[in-house]
């Protein structure tokens, strides 16, 4: 990637990441956005675990969607729910991952819960989603080397 491409990127995650802020902290904020953050992130977890499997099931239970919605919608969402979401989070994407990530898993969740009250859900978004790129990355590697392995 050029060094303008890196700039660029840089400046519409920033942009992106701002606006995420500024929606969570709006006198009349719109959380529908977050809802479907949320909801991507449930999705992305679950995308390589066959639908049948206890794993699934168990995400499935503890992503649940529209309760999500309805406790920000009422204004129930309060910090124990978000740390208990965040824990939850990062326990999946450690379940899942490979064991060679959990450091730098285990440093982005203590970024996420040491960010400033005003950045916490951004932060959480970020991290997780950067977490979930590697756990991408290392499956893609993994069926790349399956198949090098079964085309020898």
């Amino acid at each position: 990637m050029s060094a303008l491409e890196n700039q660029i990127k840089e400046m519409y995650q920033k942009a992106f990441y701002d606006i995420i802020d500024g929606t969570v902290s709006s006198d009349n904020p719109n959380y529908e956005w977050i809802v479907d953050l949320y909801a991507e992130i449930k999705q992305r977890l679950v995308r390589y675990i066959k639908k049948d499997s206890k794993t699934y099931k168990l995400i499935d239970e503890q992503f649940d969607i529209p309760l999500f919605k309805q406790m920000i919608e009422n204004d129930v969402f309060n910090v124990d729910s978000l740390f208990k979401l965040i824990n939850t989070t990062f326990y999946w994407i450690e379940t899942l991952q490979a064991p060679a990530r959990d450091h730098s898993t285990k440093e982005a969740k203590n970024r996420v819960l040491n960010a400033p009250q005003e950045k916490t859900v951004s932060t959480f978004i970020k991290e997780v989603n950067q977490c979930i790129d590697s756990l991408d990355e290392d499956f893609l590697n993994f069926i790349k080397s399956s198949n090098d392995t079964k085309n020898k």
